[in-house]
């Protein structure tokens, strides 16, 4: 549903200020960095358009539908509840506004709320910050409309209808070789030629359990290297190859910049660690 049309920029152009933001029961955590940074566009997520936070959604959009100039506002409906229906949703978001791609130059960050909504559509939201091109923004408030309602204990305090299991998704950790390649594709732009990569792996120097001090022949180093390319390749997806040969050039992807931050050392992968903003959001 589009509430209302911008006078600003389009669908796609890479100029647009857009921001996401999952809607609970906030108002002013939603708006204010929408208006005080002009955006173009919004799209508010919600879980439904008649549950029970539908005023706060109504107040949200009449508050932005007064911006000038105006703001483009549009409600999108998934489970904030669910990780992966959250971050379907922000993923369709991004790739319709053209910013999957993380490293794409000259093109503006979609701003992402992380503080409203679900503890759930939070990390769906740092995750898809990491994924594409995007920046996440908490908001911190001084006091929220329960924050004068002093909390007890009672008798009953909640009535549990019944526990879910939680699904997860088990993460294997690449062998230390393999998080050293995309290191060291980190550390020279992400890119780098094969015979490049050689050197910087240093697989053109002899092995260190060969005693003999002999230097592998370049067969000898690129079937090295490709012990170490095929299974990052074609397992996980975390490198890309243009073509076969000495002068195939090598790229990190979005996913192995992702493991790069989880299973790296602490710093690499663009200066983000999932887990550290994962964890903290989770517990706020």
């Amino acid at each position: 549903m589009v509430v209302r049309r911008s006078s600003g920029l389009a669908t796609g152009d890479p100029r647009a200020r857009v921001h996401i933001a999952a809607v609970g029961f906030e108002v002013e955590r939603v708006t204010e960095p929408i208006l005080s940074e002009r955006a173009d566009r919004v799209y508010l997520i919600v879980r439904s358009p008649h549950d029970a936070a539908r005023p706060f959604l109504d107040e949200v959009v009449r508050r932005l539908k007064r911006a000038r100039p105006t703001i483009e506002v549009r409600v999108r409906t998934a489970d904030i509840w669910d990780v992966f229906g959250a971050l379907a949703a922000m993923r369709t978001i991004f790739e319709e506004e053209g910013r999957d791609d993380r490293r794409a130059p000259g093109v503006v960050p979609i701003r992402v709320n992380v503080s409203t909504g679900t503890k759930i559509s939070a990390i769906a939201g740092t995750l898809a910050c990491m994924l594409w091109k995007g920046e996440p923004y908490y908001v911190q408030v001084a006091e929220t409309w329960y924050s004068r309602q002093a909390p007890r204990v009672r008798r009953v305090n909640d009535l549990v209808r019944r526990v879910d299991p939680v699904a997860v998704y088990e993460l294997r950790r690449p062998a230390p070789e393999l998080v050293e390649l995309l290191a060291a594709l980190d550390r020279r732009g992400g890119a780098l030629r094969k015979r490049e990569l050689i050197r910087e792996l240093g697989l053109d120097r002899r092995p260190v359990e060969d005693g003999r001090g002999v230097t592998p022949t370049a067969q000898a180093q690129h079937s090295r290297l490709r012990h170490r390319l095929e299974p990052l390749e074609q397992r996980w997806g975390f490198v890309a190859t243009d073509r076969a040969g000495a002068r195939g050039r090598v790229t990190l992807t979005p996913q192995g910049r992702l493991a790069l931050a989880l299973f790296g050392p602490v710093g690499s992968g663009g200066g983000v660690n999932p887990l550290n903003a994962v964890n903290q959001k989770a517990t706020k």
